[in-house]
């Protein structure tokens, strides 16, 4: 009877577990996730998971100097261990089968140039930046956009911050065949707004079940140990410095682990 009732108990976990990995018609996850500090071991990610990141994902990353950190994380890992292989371009997509290809930067079409540094009215806050984004995502190859905050979640008012998950929500819409995924901001100052607004993204991500990667709760644990100061989770001290947008090589290194993670379990793989 035990050997029995334990077999069940296997197959209704077989069956919630394959559901996780159920997929929409366009190969998107059906239930959402949040990329944290808990999603930094990058050696737990199979290889066959690394392959698929490097032939699926055609990605879109638009960012100012923070957001840099992402992509300088990653060139450091692909000159350490071929296995992660990156290649990036400003505003074009490299063509590559043996790493990630990513496309830096907005183009710009109706002024026809590329702009690097894109803050948040060159990507959504804007029709005229909604246009952009648009824009690059009809005429260029891509499944994946993502921008990334500076400092605005410091001052953001909630509505703005709202106004911000509406327009992603919008552009999900109008590119259904494309993966949004959303950001919360840096946590490198204690300002009690920005760890609100932060936190009005992550329970929006969590209730409509969107694609969040967690810069902020990336920025704050080290080894364990999540950073306070007066009660707020803010940078931690092990990654105070200005060696690569504004930080250490160390949390630019985390950051891209984080990204490799959330590629793979966008393409399939569990987690676990």
């Amino acid at each position: 009877m035990k050997r029995f009732a334990y077999g069940i108990i296997l197959f209704v976990l077989f069956i919630v577990l394959s559901h996780c990995h159920t997929g929409n018609e366009n190969g998107i996850p059906i239930s959402a996730f949040i990329i944290d500090h808990n999603c930094t071991d990058i050696s737990k990610i199979p290889d066959e998971w690394l392959t698929q990141n490097k032939e699926i994902w055609m990605i879109h990353y638009a960012h100012t100097s923070h957001g840099g950190q992402i992509t300088e994380g990653l060139q450091l890992l692909s000159g350490e261990n071929a296995k992660y292989k990156f290649y990036s371009s400003y505003c074009q997509v490299p063509a590559a089968q043996d790493g990630i290809s990513l496309m830096d930067g907005q183009y710009i079409q109706q002024e026809s140039y590329c702009e690097t540094y894109i803050t948040p009215d060159l990507y959504w806050e804007s029709d005229y930046g909604l246009n952009a984004t648009r824009w690059v995502l009809t005429n260029f190859k891509l499944n994946i956009s993502l921008w990334a905050w500076c400092c605005q979640l410091d001052y953001y008012s909630e509505s703005e911050i709202q106004n911000y998950l509406n327009k992603m929500s919008q552009l999900e819409q109008e590119y259904p065949e494309v993966i949004f995924i959303y950001m919360t901001g840096n946590a490198q100052s204690p300002e009690a707004n920005r760890y609100q607004r932060n936190n009005q993204i992550r329970e929006y991500c969590q209730a409509n079940n969107k694609f969040l990667f967690d810069f902020a709760d990336l920025d704050c644990w080290y080894n364990g140990e999540q950073h306070l100061e007066n009660g707020i989770p803010t940078e931690h001290p092990q990654y105070h410095g200005d060696q690569a947008g504004h930080t250490t090589y160390e949390s630019c290194r985390n950051k891209a682990k984080a990204f490799w993670w959330l590629l793979a379990r966008l393409s399939g793989w569990d987690g676990t």
